[in-house]
């Protein structure tokens, strides 16, 4: 493919922010913001918030992207109940990421190096009450593993520590701290570039883990071949689309300087850790560049996204754990209030005791989910409404929750591990026995859709073919109305032809013998 035909727009973050926009997705502020108020402002908005004059620079910077499932969903042109099976369709399909020269880069419109460094020039800005500093939380990381040459990306926390030097975190295992563990083995400093404003199905592939060239995985995410260009003092490659790149390098000293605490994705704060320092080389960006900040730890954990990417990516690992298991579930999905891969709930059809059962059995071993609800496909496991309907006519906790006999692997920071890095785990069967579901009383009451059919001329006809509910007798003489029926059926009642069954459906006696007539 030649790089002529690729798109350096179509993935703009900026972009994206016009289409939620439409959408009425965006709150806008063009009056003057400081910096130290934008998390506020974020978290108390239900949209996207857009800031066109934040800090004393001004400038213009987005946060709360993807802070609900359908702006997820926006970003990969889905309804949000078909955006796992659609990331799950695209991973599927492998993309390429292909070089495109400097010039051609909008990313390299700006290209400050040397003296020109000043990050106290970009939005880092404390987010949370008791931070411990000023941050960028929405850096993707890209880099190079040099014993391997696997290209590596990931999501990290900036935290700004001079003009051209800040703290990112390393203290949960990744392939990053992986790779950079292996470079302080060997003395060696490690070239790193972090991505500020990028697509959001970037942001999504970012946080993943996968043994794949994880910069084609980001353009298989996007569904086709994405741009990237060469770092201007690296040899790393970084989307050419993109508002902002930060270049540098994890020195050789390694962990040496405590930083945090800042609020985490468990709706708590993240203690003091100790991490290494990044040495800036380069600032790239478009000349009308978009910041952007992501709204990490807030009271609202439905708001932060991170909230609707790990619940992707926990939909599709346990998509996957059922199938494994030979169970293929009808609908799935993680709530966002819930932190990270915690609650999952899965709607089977033909539900029996034994295979929701099974699907608790099987999910248990995905790290990181702990209360599974499994429900009838008739339950939409989006709507919290019908879930907790479910919970209260559905559930006897005597014989309806399942809990293993033991403890098994939480996820990392865990908030109710053990000192062993374990935590209990639940399963509440919500399935309706197959022996209720004949019973009109748990049968679940909808509006009634009547398509009139007009096949017989009368109600003594329809009946003749069969019991038949009143709806179904109102479409059996074509009637959008009712009463005539009523009328007719009288008709059959006085004649002292006409019976009731148990679900309620009438009937005539001469095919139901033994059944009393209605009097």
């Amino acid at each position: 493919m030649t790089t002529a035909k690729l798109d350096t727009e179509k993935f703009r973050l900026r972009r994206f922010v016009e289409k939620l926009a439409a959408m009425g997705e965006v709150e806008v502020h063009d009056e003057p913001v400081a910096l130290a108020d934008m998390s506020g402002i974020i978290e108390a908005s239900d949209k996207a918030v857009l800031f066109r004059n934040a800090g004393p620079q001004r400038q213009e910077i987005v946060g709360g992207t993807v802070g609900s499932r359908a702006r997820f969903a926006a970003a990969f042109g889905v309804d949000q109940r078909a955006v796992t099976r659609e990331v799950m369709r695209r991973l599927g399909n492998p993309q390429q990421a292909v070089e495109i020269p400097s010039a051609d880069a909008p990313v390299h419109q700006v290209v400050l190096s040397g003296d020109q460094v000043d990050l106290t020039t970009l939005p880092f800005h404390l987010q949370h009450q008791n931070d411990g500093g000023c941050y960028i939380s929405s850096g993707l990381d890209f880099t190079i593993d040099p014993a391997t040459g696997k290209r590596n990306v990931g999501c990290r926390r900036l935290m700004l520590r001079g003009r051209r030097e800040m703290r990112t975190n390393l203290t949960d295992n990744s392939d990053l701290k992986g790779i950079y563990l292996a470079a302080l083995a060997r003395k060696e400093r490690l070239p790193i570039a972090f991505v500020v404003g990028t697509s959001l199905t970037d942001f999504f592939g970012a946080n993943l883990k996968a043994p794949v060239d994880e910069l084609n995985l980001l353009a298989s995410l996007r569904g086709e071949t994405m741009p990237v260009v060469k770092c201007t003092t690296s040899d790393i490659l970084v989307p050419a689309d993109a508002e902002l790149v930060i270049e540098g390098y994890l020195d050789e000293l390694g962990y040496r300087e405590m930083d945090g605490p800042y609020g985490e994705f468990w709706g708590f704060y993240g203690p003091m850790h100790i991490d290494p320092v990044i040495h800036v080389t380069a600032i790239t960006m478009r000349r009308d560049v978009l910041h952007q900040t992501v709204l990490h730890g807030p009271v609202r954990l439905s708001r932060q996204e991170a909230s609707h990417t790990t619940a992707v990516a926990a939909e599709m690992v346990s998509t996957r754990a059922l199938k494994a298991a030979g169970i293929d579930p009808v609908a799935i999905f993680s709530p966002p209030a819930a932190p990270i891969f915690h609650q999952m709930r899965v709607a089977l059809a033909d539900a029996t005791p034994e295979k929701a059962r099974a699907a608790m059995e099987a999910l248990f071993q995905v790290k990181g989910v702990r209360h599974i609800t499994v429900v009838d496909d008739d339950i939409d496991v989006f709507d919290d409404d019908q879930m907790t309907w479910a919970m209260s006519t559905r559930f006897n906790a005597d014989k309806d929750l399942f809990i293993p006999s033991r403890k098994l692997v939480a996820f990392y920071a865990d908030p109710n591990a053990d000192a062993e890095g374990l935590v209990s785990k639940v399963g509440f069967d919500l399935t309706s026995p197959t022996s209720k579901s004949k019973e009109i009383r748990f049968h679940r009451p909808k509006p009634p859709r009547v398509v009139p059919a007009a096949t017989n001329a009368s109600v003594q006809q329809a009946l003749e073919a069969g019991p038949k509910y009143f709806a179904d007798l109102l479409a059996a003489v074509g009637s959008k109305d009712g009463r005539e029926v009523v009328i007719e059926l009288d008709a059959l009642r006085e004649a002292g032809t006409l019976t009731r069954l148990d679900n309620g459906e009438y009937a005539l006696m001469s095919q139901t013998p033994g059944r009393a007539r209605v009097i």
